[in-house]
Order: C-alpha cells, then sequence, then structure tokens
C-alpha cells in the first residue's frame, strides 16, 4: 500500500480566531432571519386563519406584545451603546459589563424582545399554522441565549460575567423591568451611581 504524504500548513492562530470570530458573527446575524422564515413560512403555505371574531383580539394582544417586544430590544441596545461601549472597536462585544437599568433586571432583554416579536407577528397576523409555529421560536431564542450567548459571555467577561449570572435571571416579563430601563436612559448614568 503506497502512502501520500500530507503537507499541513502551519496556522497563524491569530488569523483563524480573527476569521473563527467573523463566521460565529455571521452565523449569529443569521440566526434570526432564519428563525423567523422557518415560523412564517407555514403561513404562506397553508392561509389558515382565525375567525374575525377572535382575530380582532389576537391582533390587539400581539399589537401590545410588539410594544413590548420593540421596547425591550431598543431599551437593550441603547444601553448597552450608552453605557457599556467606551469606544469605537471592531466587534460587537461591549468594551464593559453593565448592571444598569435593564439589564440591573434581566441579562438579555434585546434577545427576549426578539423572541416574542414572533409571536407577537403571529397574533396580530392571525395565521393558525403561524400562531402554532411561533413557540418554536421562543424555544430557539432561549436555546440561542443559554447555549451560545452565556458561553461567550463567559469568556468575554470571566468571573464579572459569572457573578452577575448569580444575581440577575437570563429573561424577566415584568414592566417594572422597562420601567428601570426607561428611566436610566432618560436621567442617565450619573444619577444611578
Amino acid at each position: 500500500m503506497k502512502t501520500v504524504p500530507v503537507r499541513i500548513a502551519a496556522l497563524n492562530l491569530k488569523e483563524y480566531g480573527a476569521k473563527k470570530g467573523k463566521d460565529t458573527m455571521i452565523w449569529k446575524f443569521l440566526f434570526w432571519p432564519i428563525v423567523w422564515i422557518i415560523i412564517f413560512l407555514p403561513g404562506w403555505i397553508w392561509p389558515l386563519y382565525l375567525d374575525d371574531s377572535i382575530r380582532s383580539v389576537t391582533f390587539f394582544l400581539g399589537l401590545i406584545l410588539f410594544v413590548d417586544a420593540m421596547a425591550l430590544t431598543s431599551i437593550g441596545g441603547r444601553t448597552l451603546k450608552r453605557f457599556a461601549h467606551q469606544e469605537k472597536h471592531k466587534t460587537f462585544w461591549p468594551d464593559k459589563l453593565t448592571n444598569l437599568g435593564i439589564y440591573g433586571c434581566m441579562r438579555h432583554p434585546m434577545h427576549l424582545g426578539l423572541a416574542l416579536l414572533p409571536i407577537a407577528v403571529s397574533l396580530m397576523w392571525g395565521s393558525i399554522p403561524v400562531i402554532l409555529t411561533a413557540g418554536w421560536g421562543v424555544a430557539a431564542a432561549i436555546w440561542f441565549v443559554l447555549v451560545i450567548e452565556e458561553k461567550e459571555a463567559l469568556q468575554h467577561f470571566g468571573n464579572e460575567y459569572s457573578d452577575y449570572m448569580q444575581h440577575t435571571p437570563p429573561f424577566v416579563l415584568s414592566p417594572k423591568c422597562l420601567l428601570k430601563g426607561y428611566a436610566i436612559l432618560k436621567r442617565g448614568i450619573n444619577q444611578h451611581l
């Protein structure tokens, strides 16, 4: 049996890490659109809708949930921009960990908002197949946060994040938490330190 010599190229670990980081970011950005397509595709394939009398109620509930989801996403992003990003940099990771405002109530307000959006839209749309599949979107979001985001946050922030995890749950469905987020953005950091 003839053996073929295999030539192994030396890896530049710094370049490999940068490439792996970019691949992870691309995958993370594609995750949400893929989940949403999977949720909403059955609604386009099977156009089954709720009765109009029920649909008006679900539309109203969906609208309330939509506003809450957008508020969670917006408040979370603005809080990170204002208090966790200290300088311009190449990654989306904050320079420092923040527990101010909405991040004092929960660790992942933006992801919670993104998880609630498909449920809100499905209720407003009134499509039976989409309402039935929207729960899977929430399950996918919870998996994404607890398996992917938490692991990366622990690697990035270390013990500081581990301590933060002990005192702050990943998600909270409390209007009080939203109000806390609004308050810190309105008043600023100086009144909260």
